[in-house]
């Protein structure tokens, strides 16, 4: 069964409480600032978070004057046998039935079946690395990122002020490792236009972007 969590302007104290219920939090992810030395947070297979640099993460180009990252992380490792599960089941299937389907086609060759079947396996899982490496999910002072993209880069970006609201989705599969995605909907459209996908400790994350949120939203006001 699949969560979906659900923070609005007008609500945030009820949604908080709810996703406590739901999911305690287990640590506490780092906030840090650009350009002091410090370093941010990179979600791992284990679910922990280990210290990357700033300049490993965020490019330089991405960011204008003056504009702080507060948060930069990957999805986990986990996210590779995720998108590959299918994949790899139907392959091993494959595997397993190309000697009967020889046996019953004489014009079969099971051998070279197998032998396809497996470098099409180590393709796809090769080509979710390129996909896990080219995704960088960002939160900075004023905005929200998303990078992704193995030969053409993808980037959403949406600045704080005009976030309409954030939803968790914790999946069956997700919860058990202590995953979650994030979805964000732009005052623009009202719907679901980037999802920070399989993400460590996402209730803390989660509210990580909702402080920021309230923060831009105040200095708004009192500008």
């Amino acid at each position: 069964m699949n969560a979906l969590l659900e923070c609005t302007n007008g609500s945030d104290g009820e949604a908080s409480t709810a996703v406590e219920a739901l999911h305690k939090p287990t640590a506490t992810l780092p906030v840090r600032e650009r350009g002091r030395g410090r370093h941010l947070a990179a979600a791992t297979k284990s679910g922990e978070s280990q210290p990357l640099a700033v300049a490993d993460l965020v490019p330089e180009h991405l960011l204008d004057g003056g504009e702080v990252v507060l948060l930069a992380i990957k999805p986990s490792l986990w996210f590779i046998p995720f998108v590959t599960i299918r994949w790899l089941i139907g392959l091993v299937l494959v595997i397993v039935l190309a000697p009967r389907l020889g046996a019953a086609l004489p014009w079969a060759d099971s051998a070279l079946a197998i032998k396809a079947a497996a470098a099409l396996a180590a393709a796809r899982v090769g080509f979710a690395v390129l996909e896990w490496a080219s995704r960088l999910y960002v939160l900075t002072n004023r905005r929200v990122m998303r990078i992704r993209g193995i030969f053409n880069v993808n980037l959403f970006e949406c600045s704080l002020l005009k976030i309409q609201n954030t939803n968790i989705r914790l999946t069956w599969y997700e919860r058990f490792f202590g995953l979650g995605t994030i979805l964000i909907a732009t005052a623009g459209t009202g719907t679901i236009e980037a999802e920070w996908l399989n993400i460590a400790h996402p209730l803390e994350v989660h509210e990580q972007i909702r402080a920021a949120i309230h923060r831009a939203r105040g200095s708004r006001s009192r500008g």
